[in-house]
């Protein structure tokens, strides 16, 4: 996510909204104040992002608030009342929020305001990380006390895992009929080596997209798990897109963003964001019964 307030319709960022059946520490040197809700209040988790100018304030959405292990909206996303009153109280300015990444926390962020985009409201902060976060990439933040204790586990793979994950994306591409010959355009958004459930075995997770001269477009989010004994990985989570662009060229691809476990259940939620038609918004895929679902998703934005 680079500029919160990217231009994009509304209109093909429906299929993100219904849930899918597809499927599937450091301590900062000196804590600031960090403001923790009350226990009877849920805990909001944010999505943060470095902006576009070097030593300018990260961006930030709310995503999602957690109470009980239970996902709520924020807020109703075509009110403008509820999205000034829940910026009021959670983008306060001076709130300093806990930031994570790979489910463990990398530093603060402090809340210096909020303004309204298009449809939806953004909030700037200054973020305080050590040099933790990669420039290109997101974490996320939370006024909670108890979420992402445990050490982050986020890297980047190595050439043996990258290897083999390239070798499972390519036979997804040809089981959804892709011409070998075409395999060779396929390119890497994001690859992260993470811990999903603390069993110290990384999952891999990826975007790939495919796109034809013809404007054909393939994309595909992945969740791969090492295979106990071996090198080899298996997919737990393809989700897989084969669409043509439109003539404003906008694409409708997902890229993971963070990991965090919101409900105690020793396996952490996946944050992606979804791309789209004048739009953007986020989603959550949760382990169910063995398989990754989708089980939420609110608006980043729509112009």
């Amino acid at each position: 996510m680079k500029r919160i307030a990217v231009r994009y319709r509304r209109l093909l960022l429906l299929p993100l909204f219904a849930v899918s059946s597809l499927l599937c520490t450091t301590k900062a040197d000196k804590r600031p104040n960090v403001v923790v809700q009350p226990k009877s209040s849920p805990a909001m988790v944010a999505v943060i992002s470095r902006n576009d100018e070097p030593g300018g304030p990260a961006n930030m959405d709310a995503i999602v608030l957690v109470e009980k292990g239970k996902l709520i909206r924020p807020y109703a996303e075509q009110s403008e009342a509820a999205q000034n009153k829940f910026g009021t109280k959670y983008f306060k300015a001076g709130r300093t929020l806990r930031v994570t990444f790979g489910g463990g926390e990398i530093g603060t962020a402090t809340v210096t305001g909020f303004q309204a985009g298009c449809n939806n409201i953004h909030a700037r902060a200054n973020l305080l990380d050590n040099g933790r976060l990669p420039a290109s990439l997101s974490a996320l933040a939370t006024d909670s006390d108890s979420l992402g204790r445990k050490a982050s586990s986020r890297r980047a793979p190595t050439e043996t895992e990258r290897a083999e994950v390239m070798k499972l994306v390519r036979e997804i591409y040809v089981a959804r009929g892709t011409s070998r010959p075409l395999l060779k355009t396929i390119t890497t958004t994001n690859l992260t080596a993470t811990d999903l459930n603390g069993d110290g075995a990384l999952e891999l997770i990826g975007s790939f997209v495919l796109a034809t001269k013809a404007k054909a477009r393939r994309d595909l989010l992945l969740i791969a798990e090492p295979q106990k004994g071996t090198a080899a990985l298996k997919a737990s989570l393809v989700d897989f897109q084969s669409y043509k662009l439109p003539p404003e060229e906008f694409d409708s691809a997902r890229d993971f963003i963070d990991q965090l476990d919101l409900d105690g259940d020793n396996v952490a939620e996946v944050f992606v964001q979804q791309h789209g038609f004048d739009g953007y918004a986020y989603a959550i895929y949760k382990k169910v019964l063995g398989r990754w679902r989708q089980v939420y998703s609110f608006l980043g934005d729509a112009c």
